[in-house]
């Protein structure tokens, strides 16, 4: 449990990390994921709660101490030093000897692909060298847990993209446990090996990545997680009733809500559940229909070519095997 200066910003907390795997943790702005990871490497005191690492209180331990990295989201480089010193100052730190910390820098810097600069002030560096250099310099201390707090938001696509793949591949060499803090959905479903949703301060959901996205907890994680498609139904011998048409539903009988992600719902001119059209949106890679009727307004996700029109009534498909009934305690819950 952690207080700010006017609210709880963490309360109860618990999150597992197994070793050797990328968690990510996703959430709102607010949420408290930089304040976890502050929490988990020593940089703030919790009121409440321990932080255990290989079973062991460090909770008290100084950050120093406690063999965990951290990554932020700005580099942090010291820009009065080379390239190389920046990296050969964290061996030092790490008491390792003068004599090998240059072969040392010079090799890390090979690893991430940046060992051409070691020679240049990081000043006028792009934003992508300046973050491959931080990764160089947060895993020269050989930290078995490395935690990440946003470290690519304020990069071009194009690096983010080849600095996530950078980053998955460290981790999975290095055998790094790593707490990956993001916005970013795709990028969370995309890197991790689990996601944690942290929202108002506590993890609402904590599974693989899968699990998360496609079988949400409650509605606050569905929406937060893209499944806008969220029905409240009354179900009746696996029937989800809605308005006088019908979807097939798991479960026992009575009132409920089912989500589907709008990926999952295809256009189908045999399927019964006929809605209009009233929406087509490009968005670069794919169109996003929005589809009205029967007191529904569901959005859908389409790669073809072979689109509808606005106000065309279509056959839509939502398949059994991807509609997900929200837990019991959830259904018909309001945000």
């Amino acid at each position: 449990m952690v207080h700010g200066a006017a609210r709880r910003v963490l309360d109860d907390v618990g999150l597992d990390i197994p070793a050797g795997t990328l968690t990510a943790v996703v959430g709102p702005s607010g949420a408290g994921k930089t304040t976890l990871l502050r929490v988990a490497a020593g940089l703030a005191t919790p009121d409440a709660g321990r932080v255990l690492k290989d079973g062991r209180d460090v909770t008290a331990v100084p950050a120093h101490e406690r063999g965990i990295g951290l990554l932020f989201q700005q580099p942090r480089l010291f820009p009065n030093l080379s390239v190389a010193d920046n990296v050969a100052f964290a061996l030092r730190a790490a008491g390792v000897d003068r004599s090998d910390r240059a072969a040392m820098a010079a090799e890390l810097l090979e690893e991430f692909g940046v060992a051409h600069l070691r020679g240049r002030r990081v000043r006028g560096l792009s934003g992508g060298e300046q973050q491959r250099i931080a990764l160089a310099r947060a895993l020269a201390a050989k930290p078995s847990v490395l935690l990440l707090d946003e470290p690519l938001s304020a990069l071009d696509p194009e690096s983010r993209d080849d600095l996530r793949r950078v980053i998955r591949r460290t981790q999975q060499q290095h055998g790094l446990s790593m707490v990956y803090v993001t916005h970013d959905r795709v990028e969370a479903a995309e890197m991790s090996d689990r996601v944690a949703v942290l929202l108002d301060g506590a993890v609402a959901q904590h599974d693989t990545a899968r699990a998360v996205f496609e079988r949400p907890s409650n509605r606050k994680v569905a929406s937060f997680l893209g499944s806008t498609n969220l029905i409240d139904v009354t179900v009746k011998d696996g029937w989800a009733h809605i308005n006088g048409t019908r979807l097939p539903a798991d479960g026992p009988d009575g009132p409920a809500t089912v989500a589907i992600r709008p990926e999952r719902v295809s256009i189908n001119a045999a399927s019964t559940l006929r809605l209009r059209v009233s929406e087509v949106i490009y968005q670069g890679t794919h169109h996003r229909l929005i589809l009205r009727g029967h007191g529904l307004e569901l959005e859908a996700l389409s790669t073809g070519s072979d689109l509808p029109t606005l106000n065309d009534q279509v056959g839509v498909e939502l398949p059994r095997e991807d509609l997900w009934r929200l837990p019991t305690h959830d259904a018909g819950a309001t945000e």
